[in-house]
């Protein structure tokens, strides 16, 4: 059982949890902690920036100066002294960073924003994309320094790393774009990046979401080579990040789950609408996934792990 990353500031925290500016208090660390020792085998810590001009929300964590690994060593001692796995989400907001924090400029894989109202992004350079990609490395390494167990690079929802598997955000003609493999060489050497900057005992997780991409045609053909070449960089845990986790993909009756399973023999953390713990039980026993990922249900309710072992024993 997983506590996947949820955006801080969400209705659903309080606002001592959710308003801190970035900081950690003593109700951030409780926060994670109580879910642990309810029976959560790994907590995912929200979206950390990894860089200052990525940033997407004032209240957000961020490891992108050395000064901030006291402030989230204590999320992670927290964590681990009740016993769970302790994982840090690490990201850049790319087109959807906000321009108030980056200085007013935000950037992507090319100048296209995603309708008339929304801020048009700068087009990286092949050297911009590089300093981003040591930008994650950088950050990983910060985590681990501050005690967390594992890292997850986030190429989900539409942040900078997911932007450049779109086609519609990302028309490149250069090695970064282009081509299906173009448009995943970020995403990609990213995640190598960080596996090889990382001691050995350190765990990278990627997320994913290709619902982001339905309406681009994303085919299994696409899946498959994106997960395998996430395979090939090194990754130990592949998260995906579902609009449903039981809802079938690629016109046949099996469930995203279900066709990473044959793709690879990664372990696999899904999420995605689990709010009944019937539902996380059948996840795992359908083998939809490896490990169940409940994000709102268990915002709500603290304790949910304990309760839905309860409810299951009955």
């Amino acid at each position: 059982l997983v506590m996947p990353p949820m955006v801080r500031f969400t209705g659903e925290m309080p606002e001592e949890v959710a308003r801190t500016g970035g900081r950690v208090n003593d109700a951030v660390v409780e926060h994670y902690a109580r879910r642990v020792r309810a029976g959560t085998g790994m907590i995912i810590v929200e979206a950390t920036a990894v860089d200052a001009q990525g940033r997407c929300w004032a209240d957000g964590f961020g490891l992108y100066e050395d000064g901030q690994i006291d402030d989230l060593a204590k999320v992670a001692r927290g964590i681990k002294a009740a016993g769970g796995v302790a994982c840090i989400q690490l990201v850049h907001g790319g087109p959807q960073a906000s321009p108030e924090l980056c200085g007013g400029t935000i950037v992507g894989p090319s100048a296209i924003g995603d309708s008339e109202k929304s801020a048009v992004p700068e087009a990286l350079t092949v050297a911009a994309i590089q300093t981003i990609e040591q930008r994650f490395v950088d950050a990983a390494r910060r985590a681990v320094k501050a005690g967390f167990d594992a890292v997850e690079i986030h190429g989900a929802h539409g942040y900078l790393l997911d932007s450049f598997l779109m086609q519609r955000r990302n028309q490149r003609t250069d090695e970064y774009g282009g081509t299906r493999e173009g448009r995943m060489r970020m995403l990609l050497e990213t995640c190598q990046k960080v596996k090889g900057g990382l001691p050995g005992s350190a765990l990278v997780l990627c997320r994913i979401s290709p619902f982001t991409k339905r309406d681009e045609g994303y085919s299994l053909d696409d899946l498959t080579a994106l997960v395998r070449g996430l395979e090939k960089a090194g990754i130990d845990l592949l998260h995906l990040s579902t609009d449903g986790a039981f809802k079938t993909w690629f016109g046949s009756d099996k469930t995203l789950g279900q066709h990473v399973g044959e793709i690879t023999r990664l372990p696999r953390i899904v999420a995605g609408g689990l709010r009944q713990p019937a539902d996380a039980q059948r996840l795992l026993d359908e083998n939809h996934a490896d490990f169940a990922a409940v994000g709102t249900a268990m915002l709500r309710e603290a304790d949910w792990a304990a309760k839905a072992r309860e409810q299951l024993r009955q």
